[in-house]
């Protein structure tokens, strides 16, 4: 069932939906203000190109860590077809250290810093959205460390 749930488009825009949501009730009363236009689709434009590179390049860390063969970050075709950045990696892992590098991203590029916000009284726009644009990113690492967990060996 859940390979199912990572080849369907609807899925991932429901979690990017949810996902958004849950961070703009949490957190969108203490972004600065004092933002024009341009400068909040600039701030998303330069969130957008920094999460994706960031986010991988995490997941490249955490994997040659465990990986004693070769790990390269490259353009891969995702679960639906579109070509994106993704990590590779060439040997065996354990359950645990898949998890840990499938959640890497997540941990450090959403829910850490979300934590942190909700300790401030401002957060500047450009550092709020990297971790909405990492949170709708991580479907799939989501999901694949389910599908891993799940699994019987």
């Amino acid at each position: 069932m859940l390979k199912k749930i990572q080849t369907n488009p609807f899925a991932s825009v429901i979690w990017i939906l949810l996902s958004c949501v849950i961070h703009f009730v949490l957190l969108s009363p203490k972004i600065n203000p004092g933002y024009e236009v341009w400068q909040r689709i600039l701030s998303l434009i330069i969130a957008v190109c920094l999460t994706l590179p960031v986010h991988e390049l995490l997941h490249f860390v955490f994997m040659k860590m465990f990986c004693k063969g070769s790990v390269k970050i490259r353009i891969i075709k995702s679960p639906i077809g579109l070509p994106t950045l993704g990590t590779t990696a060439q040997g065996e892992f354990k359950k645990w250290q898949m998890v840990i590098f499938y959640l890497a991203p997540f941990v450090f590029l959403t829910l850490l810093p979300d934590v942190i916000f909700l300790f401030c009284t401002q957060i500047e726009l450009l550092f709020f959205i990297i971790p909405i644009c990492n949170s709708a990113g991580c479907f799939y690492d989501i999901l694949e460390t389910l599908i891993i967990t799940t699994h019987k060996d």
